[in-house]
């Protein structure tokens, strides 16, 4: 099996996390509080009577109608239902993500008539996902079977995706049987890199996933299967596979960051041995070459793990600097809030948008390389311009000019589907334009963080504080004195109506964000309401493993 068929010979993975309860609906303000930062939409609500009819529908609101919906049954104390539905990367639309929750919740037992039901869509992770949040009672007052709630869940989510256990991992272990491996440790090593447990049990060796004993084979079959390859052999690829490991070590902060890039990366899993935190020994599962390594064969546990996290000092802060520019070999695209992440884990160290790395007194320890640093200013601007959701090549084309990116295929058409946001900033700028005498419309949207673009007849409105961009000529907004506004002077290279405050002023404000006050250890996290749980964390593709 080539390392492609690996990666991507694979069914979609769905994921669907059951979170914790409450008795308050706190689920509600969290993802409301999605929907108000734009990176989240309410997509549907059903069963909430006048209150949808209305369109009165705010967080408090919808959490008022749960209590009060929930109190028929006043002996469960905890009434929340909530649950996220994750698929890796875009492997599902959220049409077919609602489909699939609503299978999900009829199978479960919330799929009956008169069950309230909100489900969101968020957008800030490369993962599609949806919250669903509902009771856990139903219509007729009593409460839902919750009986061995998380084996049901990953029955149902089984039965959904056509997953079938017991054919599924008789293929795994066929295909293991296949692999180099030279006693039974390290088949067992095999198994746990699919994602699978497994323990001897008399002449057996029980294989189970999700707690369930799901299928057994005899340890002398596994036995009969195994190889012992002199270390001439295997010389070469132990070599290649050390390397890697040294440069990966240096670049990662712990070893579920190096086994999840080395796994992504080469098709390689390392499979660790004692305790979660003081490991004695670990196993190389090489599914490019069908292979299994000694991990001390290849490289020492001690010098595996030795993750560079101590303090930054005169001798070794000039490590940071080839750190930052090794990241950035890795990944031309590196953002400034994931660059400050792993960094934080690594040398308690930021960059700030100066260009200089500081720890948490803010003292200066070291500084990014010229180079380094327009690459990471560049990819703050994409990042930022890819946030306003361009949907046509018109739209892609002024933003990229707008945003001084250079290669417009640096940024990503996708179908905008905030109307509302939309809405409020042709609403917003129609106001200006119908209240505002001739001469002040411009100051007015100035103040408002808007900026006028024209090219050709066309005329087009950013909103930075929004981050929408509106072709005013398809709207009803007269753009009459917005064409004739004669203190305006036009680009003509460009089209961009300049004024006191131009888009370039607007560009370095924003560049000013690189400040990482707001990314790695120093950003304002989303916690669960009234709980302890980082609900981030289901938004993050690391919940996402095979």
């Amino acid at each position: 099996m080539s390392l492609s068929e690996y990666k991507y010979n694979q069914r979609v993975i769905m994921i669907a996390t059951i979170l914790r309860s409450s008795s308050s609906f706190n689920a509600v303000e969290y993802n409301e509080a999605k929907v108000s930062k734009g990176v989240a939409e309410l997509i549907e609500i059903k069963n909430f009577d006048l209150l949808q009819n209305t369109g009165n529908v705010t967080a408090s609101n919808l959490q008022e109608y749960l209590i009060n919906y929930s109190s028929q049954n006043d002996n469960i104390k905890k009434p929340q239902f909530h649950l996220a539905i994750s698929c890796k990367k875009d492997e599902c639309d959220y049409d077919e993500l609602v489909r699939i929750a609503h299978q999900y919740l009829k199978e479960m037992g919330y799929g009956e008539e008169g069950q309230p039901l909100l489900i969101y869509a968020h957008y800030d992770t490369s993962n599609h996902h949806i919250h669903i949040v509902t009771s856990r009672i139903n219509p007729q007052g009593k409460k839902i079977d919750h009986d061995n709630e998380r084996l049901r869940s990953q029955a149902v989510i089984n039965k959904i995706m056509g997953v079938k256990p017991k054919q599924d991992v008789k293929s795994i272990v066929q295909r293991s049987l296949g692999y180099s491996y030279e006693n039974l440790g390290q088949f067992q090593a095999i198994l746990e890199s699919n994602g699978y447990e497994s323990y001897t049990e008399g002449d057996n060796l029980n294989i189970k996933k999700g707690g369930t004993v799901i299928e057994n084979i005899l340890i002398a079959e596994i036995e009969k299967h195994t190889q012992k390859r002199s270390k001439e052999e295997t010389q070469k690829r132990r070599m290649q596979l050390k390397a890697i490991l040294l440069k990966y070590r240096d670049i990662t902060s712990n070893k579920e960051e190096l086994n999840a890039v080395f796994k992504k990366k080469f098709g390689v899993s390392l499979v660790f041995m004692g305790k979660k935190d003081t490991p004695y020994g670990y196993i190389i599962v090489d599914h490019k070459e069908k292979a299994t390594y000694k991990g001390k064969d290849v490289l020492g546990i001690k010098d595996l793990l030795r993750f560079k996290k101590e303090a930054v000092t005169e001798e070794n802060k000039d490590e940071i600097a080839t750190f930052i520019h090794n990241l950035l070999e890795e990944n031309k695209r590196q953002t400034i809030a994931e660059l400050n992440e792993k960094l934080w884990r690594k040398y308690k160290v930021n960059v700030y948008h100066d260009g200089f790395v500081r720890d948490r007194h803010y003292k200066m320890v070291s500084q990014v390389n010229a180079k380094d640093f327009e690459t990471l200013r560049y990819n703050f601007k994409v990042q930022w311009i890819q946030s306003f959701n361009p949907s046509t090549e018109e739209e892609r084309a002024i933003l990229c000019k707008f945003g001084h990116i250079e290669d417009v295929n640096d940024i990503l058409i996708k179908e905008n589907n905030d109307v509302d946001k939309i809405n409020s900033t042709i609403n917003h700028i129609k106001s200006i334009v119908d209240s505002e005498k001739t001469d002040s419309i411009y100051k007015e949207l100035n103040r408002t963080k808007i900026v006028i673009i024209r090219k050709e007849d066309t005329l087009h409105a950013i909103d930075i504080g929004a981050s929408t961009i509106v072709n005013l000529n398809e709207t009803d907004i007269d753009i009459t004195n917005l064409k004739r506004h004669s203190s305006v002077g036009v680009n003509a290279s460009v089209g961009i109506i300049t004024n006191r405050d131009s888009g370039q002023t607007q560009i370095a404000k924003v560049e000013s964000l690189l400040n990482s006050k707001d990314t790695g250890h120093h950003s304002n996290r989303e916690w669960e309401v009234g709980g302890s749980d980082n609900w981030d964390d289901i938004d993050d593709e690391r919940k996402l493993r095979q």
